[in-house]
């Protein structure tokens, strides 16, 4: 019989995120308190369920002070009413103190990343913009020195010399410790903020673009070499990679995603382990969603011929 949240210990960590104890969740009487006092649950999420356990039955379940619904709940009612700003969401549906107000700093990106979701608009246009955190606004993510790391996007891993060279004049330049992530990417870290412009100058003349290190958003498409150097491959893993991650660019979503394309059943990219991922069969390419072991293939394949914008169904 598995144990409950309540038997660990008073100093287990239970948000990772925000490194945030059982003993600092105890003090709190409500989710909203804890997420207000602690920021834990604000991070990636997944240990909302074990702080709800720890906490009186009759806990109140809303976001934060100023709304008294969940994220899902606030993603429903924002996908069905077609809100499209944080304020009007927060004077119809936000607790009657909060109406008129400027919202916190959990609800504010919380909400900001549910309406980016949404609409897919530019991140930073208009109110938008101030509901995103430093990162969307230097297209970098911010590290625990304060520094940054800049991560130019590499669709499927396929870079030219002349890209190479860029990349490495602009670290030696700056003195940047320079890392290839396991997202095929490489990534720059120790920028300051005052270096971004400069960096991203001449990164996006060389042709780069923001891999979206730092958002909600679509990272990678992971890519093994496939059919045209691989001797097992049976279909073209990079080239199909980089369309899926051109296609999906700057979609925004609840959460990060990740895909890979992998080009024949070996699984080099390790396309089951991530948010979708694809495999390449001889008749076409089958789908996976779940990630983490807990893939479904679907039920239909697409060819080679018909699949020029990728369109599963499962």
């Amino acid at each position: 019989m598995a144990l409950s949240p309540s038997a660990l210990p008073d100093d287990a960590v239970i948000c990772s995120c925000h490194n945030v104890t059982k003993h600092a969740i105890g003090q709190c009487a409500s989710l909203a308190e804890v997420k207000q006092c602690t920021k834990a649950g604000t991070g990636c999420g997944s240990c909302v369920k074990v702080i709800e356990k720890l906490l009186p039955a009759a806990t109140d379940k809303g976001l934060c002070g100023c709304f008294p619904y969940g994220r899902s709940e606030l993603y429903e009612i924002a996908r069905t009413l077609r809100v499209t700003s944080f304020a009007a969401l927060l004077d119809s549906h936000g607790r009657p103190e909060a109406r008129g107000g400027e919202g916190c700093e959990v609800c504010k990106p919380t909400v900001g990343s549910i309406l980016a979701s949404l609409n897919n608009g530019y991140i930073l246009d208009g109110e938008q913009a101030s509901l995103q955190d430093t990162n969307d606004h230097f297209l970098a993510n911010m590290q625990r020195n304060g520094s940054y790391s800049v991560v130019p996007r590499v669709p499927g891993g396929e870079i030219t010399p002349e890209k190479l060279i860029v990349i490495g004049e602009v670290a030696r330049d700056f003195g940047l410790y320079t890392k290839i992530t396991g997202g095929q990417r490489i990534d720059l870290f120790g920028a300051r903020v005052d270096q971004l412009p400069s960096i991203w100058t001449r990164l996006v003349d060389a042709g780069f673009e923001s891999g979206h290190a730092y958002g909600k958003a679509l990272r990678t498409v992971k890519s093994c070499v496939g059919q045209t150097w691989c001797r097992y491959g049976v279909q073209d893993s990079v080239r199909m990679a980089i369309r899926l991650e051109l296609r999906y660019r700057g979609l925004r979503s609840p959460h990060k995603l990740k895909s890979a394309v992998s080009g024949c059943a070996r699984e080099c990219a390790e396309a089951q382990s991530k948010d979708f991922g694809i495999i390449a069969t001889a008749n076409g390419w089958n789908l996976y969603v779940g990630g983490n072991g807990g893939a479904t293939r679907a039920t239909r394949t697409c060819s080679p011929r018909t699949c020029r914008t990728p369109n599963w169904s499962g």
